[in-house]
């Protein structure tokens, strides 16, 4: 449970994360498993306790972005970690022994874990990056030919997996998503590795999984839809994992025409009563949110009113509100979603999430 001393915190729900994990295993029906993504600190949601809740849970592995993502989590699993997106050559020795797969997204990338685990004397796993027109890391198609055979003279590599992922799976349109995954497909095929992957939750709820057999399970397993067109797609019910609280610092009253925070962007219009949060744009409320967003207390939503400083919010509580310092507000939860916030933000939920920032306590909740 929350500590009274928090000045804010983030509670997250076993219960429905569990839930949302059930829905998708039920809709896949065994076409695949499912590969948790608990990368950027599990979208916020804290990734230790992520990992310790679904590894008894009939999945993979857990999928992450950075070699010290994997690293971190290492000794709370001896389930499979997927490095999805760099690794530095420095760190690769402990990768390597801790059997951390490694993304390989070129000729150089592969001759470099190649040599490290020679050295070491030991397998590097590693899962080849094909990159069918995101134009992020990955080997262009017309150039798989070349580090094929450099992964067939490469002794020291076990190519595990094979993966790719869509430019555009979570929009309303799939022509190009369904180019992307016949390119895969016909590009996969060639290296006939044990596991082959495409699908992120947009994909897996809208495109075929024939032909791969693993899926990278993300925003959805945290209860939240990844676009519009997704959420259209009514078979599933998921639910939100994570709410965000803080409590009111200070409260005071104040008259007609009082301006608040910088550059005075907001002038109260009657005698009201100002509330002050200590939470800001660095623990990742962002302050695009100043004149725009809203904060439950009490069940009662109240507008956040001035700029979103580093480290302080205010709110109008109006003219007959009482609430004492102390009291939890919330930021996330009680009928405020990310999805509402990232609207006022003018970005996705992903970010709002994601951009919880770290230090703040995760609190477990049933």
């Amino acid at each position: 449970m929350p500590n009274p001393q928090h000045r804010t915190w983030v509670e997250v729900s076993r219960s429905a994360l569990l839930w949302n994990f059930g829905q998708f295993q039920r809709f896949f029906r065994h076409q695949a498993l499912i590969a948790p993504v608990v990368k950027a600190n599990a979208y916020g949601h804290g990734d230790r306790w992520v990992v310790q809740n679904l590894q008894q849970s009939p999945i993979w592995g857990f999928c992450v972005a950075y070699d010290t993502e994997a690293q971190e989590l290492r000794p709370s699993t001896s389930k499979p970690i997927l490095v999805l997106s760099a690794w530095q050559e420095a760190n690769l020795p402990q990768l390597i022994r801790q059997g951390i797969r490694l993304v390989v997204w070129d000729i150089d990338a592969a001759t470099t874990v190649a040599r490290v685990a020679q050295r070491l004397g030991r397998k590097a796993i590693v899962h080849l990056k094909i990159d069918t027109g995101t134009t992020r890391i990955g080997t262009r198609p017309e150039e798989l030919r070349q580090l094929q055979a450099q992964l067939h003279r490469a002794r020291h590599l076990v190519v595990e997996g094979v993966f790719s992922h869509y430019a555009d799976s979570e929009n309303e349109r799939l022509t190009f998503a369904r180019h992307q995954r016949q390119t895969f497909l016909d590009q996969a095929a060639r290296f006939k590795a044990p596991f082959s992957h495409l699908a992120c939750t947009a994909a897996s709820l809208r495109l075929p999984l024939t032909g791969t057999n693993l899926v990278r399970l993300g925003l959805g397993l945290y209860g939240l839809w990844p676009s519009t067109a997704t959420k259209k797609f009514n078979r599933l019910i998921i639910r939100p994992v994570l709410s965000w609280k803080t409590r009111l610092l200070q409260t005071k009253r104040v008259p007609a025409g009082t301006t608040v925070g910088y550059d005075r962007t907001h002038r109260v219009r009657s005698a009201t009563t100002v509330g002050i949060l200590p939470i800001g744009y660095a623990d990742g409320y962002d302050r695009r949110g100043s004149n725009r967003s809203f904060v439950v207390i009490a069940g009662r939503r109240y507008p956040i009113v001035g700029r979103v400083s580093m480290n302080l919010v205010m709110v109008d509580l109006g003219p007959r509100a009482r609430p004492r310092p102390g009291t939890a507000v919330t930021l996330i939860g009680q009928g405020i979603s990310a999805d509402d916030l990232a609207a006022g933000w003018n970005t996705i939920n992903y970010e709002v999430v994601a951009r919880i920032d770290r230090r703040i306590p995760r609190i477990a909740m049933p």
